[in-house]
């Protein structure tokens, strides 16, 4: 399992035994991404409850972002790309990666709660640097040529 350290759903169990079954190569445990504010994220440490009030509005799950769940061969054949620094582009370029390679994921139906903390700097909302986002576009051309894809990957490694 690779998982951010700041989220966490109840769909681990079950994106488990999806993978054992043979459901697909990779799977994620949740479908909505609730990114929790200050004060709910305060309640959930304290009480172990999240509050009701939400950092933006609940949205889907970005392919490869959050937590993946997978067999470790199949990790170490499509690794999270080490060239991406900071924030941006890198989760969203190894989900793009694995679907190339690996095949679509099975996908759970659970929330992924994700806690609040102040915001990494970017260039916006969308885009991490300059460099990501580069790299972020030879994956997406890349995207469903699994021959270029593993090529692209030589420089993850």
């Amino acid at each position: 399992m690779v998982a951010d350290a700041d989220v966490w759903t109840e769909g681990i169990p079950s994106a488990i035994r999806a993978l054992v079954c043979g459901a697909a190569e990779w799977t994620i445990p949740h479908r909505r991404v609730l990114r929790l504010s200050k004060a709910s994220t305060e309640q959930l440490l304290a009480t172990g409850q999240p509050g009701d009030e939400l950092a933006r509005r609940a949205y889907d799950g970005r392919l490869g972002g959050g937590i993946v769940i997978a067999r470790r061969e199949t990790l170490l054949e499509v690794p999270m790309d080490g060239r991406f620094i900071g924030w941006g582009e890198e989760d969203t370029s190894w989900g793009i990666a694995l679907a190339t390679i690996c095949g679509h994921p099975w996908r759970g139906t659970e929330d992924l709660l994700h806690l609040w903390h102040p915001p990494q700097e970017r260039m916006s909302p969308r885009r991490g640097s300059v460099e990501g986002w580069n790299l972020y576009r030879r994956y997406m051309d890349a995207r469903g040529k699994p021959d270029e894809m593993r090529e692209l990957m030589k420089g993850a490694r």
